[in-house]
């Protein structure tokens, strides 16, 4: 029997930084290795002697020497480890609060660039119960960002972590703040069909809101382009569902969002 493909790797994750000496983030991780492995041999050796051994900047590695310092991208892969977030396949006891986070962002939320921690907009203490549920299987909290008032929602993000979590979800594709999505997330087609439901099932239960006059479920997209909400609708045709695209939405039918367990 193959193995699982493998949906977000320490490589991607490390990807998602940003770093003025490197333009692969992933060769950070790749160096500091190289240094660890020296030192371990050398403990002794000066930055310099490291330096000249493995012709990188003294600079650049004295304070991973002298200061234990850890770069960003190695620090972010240790949590996601330590957490089981990565590798990640569908096989990882952390696949399906991961699969529901992801659709939750794609259907209700973002990941801010400048902090890249998840936000998710609430309407209902059902909501937050909802949202929290799904973060207490990660062992992980939610706090609010932004309190509700007469014109805007409820926005809630993560308490710990939330920033490797959300360069994770957008190694999976979720959307940040700057980006236009074009597609739903591509490593839906390498789950199962039960993972696929899931996702459609969030996705539905947070954006969809049902019209009696026409016995369909609509989802109203006008933040996404033609091109996501085609595929959106693709997604959920392979389900089995009935979907349609519209100028500024997709529509599904009634049999298929019921089936999901989701009511009027």
């Amino acid at each position: 029997m193959s193995s699982p493909p493998v949906l977000a790797t320490p490589t991607a994750l490390a990807r998602t930084y940003n770093s003025q000496a490197y333009e692969d983030s992933w060769e950070i991780v790749e160096d500091y290795q190289r240094v660890l492995e020296y030192t371990g041999r050398n403990p002794n050796a000066s930055a310099g002697r490291v330096a000249s051994a493995l012709s990188l900047p003294r600079g650049r590695i004295r304070p991973w020497i002298d200061d234990g310092a850890i770069p960003h991208p190695v620090r972010g892969i240790q949590t996601a480890e330590t957490r089981g977030w990565i590798p990640l396949t569908e096989d990882s006891e952390t696949f399906g609060p991961i699969n529901r986070l992801v659709a939750w962002v794609c259907s209700r939320g973002t990941v801010k660039p400048d902090t890249y921690s998840p936000y998710v907009r609430i309407n209902s203490e059902t909501d937050r119960e909802r949202f929290d549920a799904v973060l207490a299987d990660l062992d992980l909290e939610s706090m609010e960002h932004r309190s509700d008032d007469t014109h805007r929602s409820t926005e809630l993000t993560v308490r710990d972590d939330g920033a490797v979590l959300g360069r994770l979800l957008t190694c999976l594709e979720a959307p940040t703040d700057d980006d236009t999505r074009d597609i739903a997330p591509q490593y839906l087609m390498d789950v199962s069909t039960d993972a696929q439901r899931e996702f459609a099932r969030i996705y539905l239960e947070n954006r969809a809101q049902f019209w009696e006059f026409n016995d369909r479920w609509l989802i109203d997209h006008e933040n996404r382009s033609d091109r996501y909400r085609r595929s959106l609708a693709t997604f959920f045709q392979t389900l089995g569902a009935e979907a349609d695209v519209h100028e500024d939405a997709v529509s599904v039918d009634d049999y298929f969002v019921t089936e999901l367990g989701i009511e009027h």
